[in-house]
């Protein structure tokens, strides 16, 4: 038989009481938190979904805000095109009136050469118009710095023709090519901004070099830039293999040998072309193509290369002389395709940023259901029934205040107590 003595009733008592106090303590956090496992020990595999069901949220709140900053930068831009494009229709007007010998007079002539040179300067406002970060919206990433505050410089010379003094005869693009990237889901990048050489471009460029490159083969393994795309050049490599790898890049221009065994590039889409060799490489030097004092972009063709093609600017600025000269059949055939060409590809670029915001849309409402639906997980995973739990609670007091009252009655009395 097995001896009971106080010692072990009182043992047993307290340890059954202080399992009943931790149980209580347990269900009051729960109640207080209103969440069901308060320590990873408590539930391990619970405790491990929930902090993954936690990630996936942070990560869905911080698209939500990338969607939300994207929407914002390509309103900027879509309204910075827009007007550009009620620029350019007044420009219309003027050049269909100038062709139909309107502006003969001299002062006429004066009053449409002041027109369009305050248009010029707006068009340059507006390329270098800053969005609400501060930095421009057509520079790429570079720009908006002490260094370089503006993508775009306007170079001015007093002209007497017209009585115009200090007008603008040309403007430099002194931005880069940066995409201005935004993860909007997962592995899904949106580049939210329109380089400045891509946007405010009227026709397809063409560069062609003044240098015979056809007994041309690389000495050394190397690679070079077109419009930010990197080409490799294998040691051997001759120029037809060259050419060939450029025209199977991807890119929106093309290369081939022109009558005097030179390099040309031409565009397939207006822009101005970006060219640079990378590390210590030198093809586009040594194929004419870039200035060896100066091989980093932009402004950096060489002086010797044919250059055709025009930036909208250029195009106005040779709308408005002329119209001074009263050339009308240049103005009407000459200007007015231009015109058109120049609208055409800021429409273009009006579609695709159209086209970006129809899809962040698509995203926000994607994004927004996933985190109704994490949430909704999260609240069932992690989340208590509150009058369950009450219930329960509940419980565990009424079994504490029996197992209390039975322990009071099953201690024996001690000898003290006799004795008193």
């Amino acid at each position: 038989m097995q001896r009971v003595t106080n010692q072990m009733i009182n043992n047993t008592m307290i340890y059954n009481l202080n399992k009943h106090q931790q149980e209580m303590d347990k269900m009051q956090d729960m109640l207080a938190t209103g969440k069901n496992v308060q320590f990873p020990r408590d539930n391990p595999v619970a405790a491990t979904n929930q902090m993954l069901y936690k990630t996936a949220l942070v990560e869905i709140e911080q698209y939500i805000k990338n969607i939300d900053e994207s929407k914002s930068k390509l309103s900027e831009v879509d309204s910075a095109l827009q007007s550009v494009i009620r620029i350019f229709q007044r420009l219309r007007v003027l050049a269909v009136q100038g062709a139909h010998g309107i502006y003969t007079s001299f002062e006429r002539k004066e009053a449409a050469a002041t027109e369009i040179n305050q248009m010029l300067e707006e068009l340059v406002n507006i390329a270098n118009i800053k969005g609400a970060t501060g930095k421009p919206i057509f520079g790429g990433y570079q720009t908006g710095t002490e260094n370089i505050p503006d993508p775009f410089v306007p170079i001015y010379q007093t002209l007497t023709a017209g009585n115009q003094g200090n007008a603008m005869i040309g403007v430099q693009y002194r931005g880069n090519i940066g995409k201005i990237l935004r993860e909007v889901a997962n592995s899904e990048y949106l580049d939210v901004n329109v380089p400045g050489n891509w946007a405010f471009w009227a026709t397809n460029q063409v560069l062609s070099a003044n240098k015979d490159v056809s007994q041309y083969r690389a000495l050394a393994t190397q690679s070079f830039k077109i419009d930010g795309v990197s080409i490799q050049v294998a040691a051997g490599d001759t120029i037809d293999m060259v050419i060939d790898k450029i025209n199977n890049a991807g890119l929106s221009v093309k290369a081939s040998i022109g009558a005097r065994n030179n390099l040309v590039l031409e565009t397939t889409v207006p822009h101005a072309i970006w060219l640079e060799d990378e590390g210590s490489g030198t093809f586009l030097r040594d194929a004419g193509m870039i200035n060896p004092d100066f091989p980093n972009p932009p402004n950096n063709i060489d002086p010797t290369v044919s250059v055709s093609g025009m930036s909208i600017f250029d195009m106005v600025i040779q709308l408005r002389d002329d119209l001074v000269r009263g050339d009308q059949e240049l103005v009407g055939g000459r200007d007015l395709g231009l015109i058109d060409m120049a609208l055409d590809n800021v429409l273009r670029h009006i579609a695709a940023v159209g086209a970006k915001e129809n899809r962040i849309e698509e995203l926000a409402k994607r994004s927004e259901y996933a985190k109704s639906n994490i949430l909704d997980i999260l609240a069932k995973s992690e989340g208590i029934d509150f009058p369950e739990t009450i219930m329960n609670f509940r419980w565990l007091e009424s079994v504490h205040n029996y197992a209390l009252a039975v322990g009071a009655r099953s201690i024996k009395p001690t000898l003290m107590d006799f004795l008193r």
